[in-house]
This record gives structure tokens, sequence and C-alpha cells, in this order.
């Protein structure tokens, strides 16, 4: 579990606020989800490793495109500096859904939302 979380920390991004929906979502938006659920299945759940693995597979790809995108929108940065911003962006992740924790524990509609997102998420064929 703690591999998951370095994995998702090391290449964070937030587009959108925590636990909110987007309409149209891009892969940066879609990467954001990834970490959601991520950070919130090391929080709270105990996945099995063919779904963790699983996970980790999917999230990897959908963080190299993420990046990928990143690097077209920000042509004047260089990927270090746009890895570094997604780092910057992990904390208001990480405080969101520790407060939800913190305040109504893992049974918290929106923390067992990004649970059963993660497994969706697993089970994606990228």
């Amino acid at each position: 579990m703690k591999r998951l979380l370095t994995t998702a920390l090391t290449v964070i991004v937030l587009t959108i606020s925590p636990f909110a929906v987007a309409q149209q979502l891009d892969i940066v938006q879609i990467m954001g989800q990834f970490v959601q659920a991520s950070y919130a299945t090391s929080r709270c759940s105990k996945p099995d490793q063919k779904t963790l693995s699983n996970f980790l597979a999917n999230f990897k790809v959908v963080s190299f495109r993420a990046v990928e995108e990143l690097k077209k929108r920000n042509s004047n940065q260089s990927e270090q500096q746009i890895i570094d911003g997604l780092k910057q962006r992990s904390s208001a992740v990480e405080k969101a859904i520790d407060e939800a924790i913190r305040t109504n524990g893992c049974t918290d509609p929106r923390i067992q939302d990004l649970l059963k997102r993660f497994e969706i998420q697993a089970t994606l064929k990228l």
C-alpha cells in the first residue's frame, strides 16, 4: 500500500477540486481522479494484489498521457517543472481527503465513492 501511495504522489495533479465531478473530463482531470481514488484507498482500504497491480498499471498509463498533455499545454516548462507542479498540488488532495476521513471516517459517502472509483479504475483495459 505504501508503494501505491508513493507512486500516486510522484505525479499528482488536481485540476478540479477534490470530490468534484466534471462534465467533460480530459486526461489531466482523469489523472486527478486516479490520484484521489488512490489516496483514499491507501487510507481506507486494502485491495488485493491483483486489483492493486491492475490499478497501478492503469495509473501509469494515465499519468504518462497526462504529463504528455501538460507538456503540450505548457511548452515553456520542462518535464521536471511540470512534475514539480503536480507534486505541489498533492497536499490539497490529501488535506481534503484526510479532513473527510477525520470528520466522518472512511464511511463518508465521498470516500466510499473514491473507493468504488478505485475498483472501477483497476478494471479498465487501457
